[in-house]
C-alpha cells in the first residue's frame, strides 16, 4: 500500500511538468493580425508579391490551371473585376484559393480587398 501512495504522489507531482513541456510556435498560437500600413495599396508593390508567394506557380501564363492567370495585371484585373479573385480567396466559392490550404493572412486579404475595391488599378 505504501508503494502505491508514493507512486501516485510522484505521478501527480511530475504530471505537470510533463503535461506542460510540448512545443509551440508562437506564430500560431498568436498570429499577427497587423499588417502595417494599407491605406495606399498598389499592385506593384502590394498584390503582385501576394501572387508570387501564393497563385502565380498554378495560375501563370504557362500552367493558367482553371483558366486563371495571376502572373500579369490584365488577366489578373478580368478576375478581380467579375468578382472571381475576390470569392476564390476568401473561399466564398467553390474553388477556394490557395487549392487545399487555408486562407491568406488576414493582412494579405486586407491589402486583395483594397485594391479591389480601389478598382484594381495598375499601379
Amino acid at each position: 500500500m505504501k508503494k502505491f501512495l508514493r507512486l501516485l504522489l510522484v505521478t501527480l507531482a511530475i504530471s505537470p511538468i510533463l503535461t506542460g513541456c510540448y512545443y509551440d510556435k508562437e506564430s500560431e498560437l498568436y498570429p499577427s493580425t497587423t499588417c502595417g500600413d494599407t491605406t495606399f495599396v498598389t499592385y506593384t508593390q502590394s498584390i503582385v508579391p501576394i501572387m508570387v508567394a501564393n497563385c502565380n506557380v498554378c495560375h501563370s501564363a504557362v500552367v493558367a490551371s482553371g483558366g486563371v492567370v495571376t502572373d500579369s495585371y490584365s488577366p489578373l484585373s478580368v478576375v478581380a473585376g467579375n468578382g472571381a479573385l475576390w470569392a476564390s480567396v476568401n473561399h466564398e466559392n467553390a474553388f477556394p484559393m490557395p487549392q487545399g490550404l487555408d486562407k491568406l493572412s488576414v493582412c494579405d486579404l486586407t491589402k486583395i480587398k483594397k485594391w479591389i475595391d480601389a478598382g484594381y488599378p495598375n499601379n
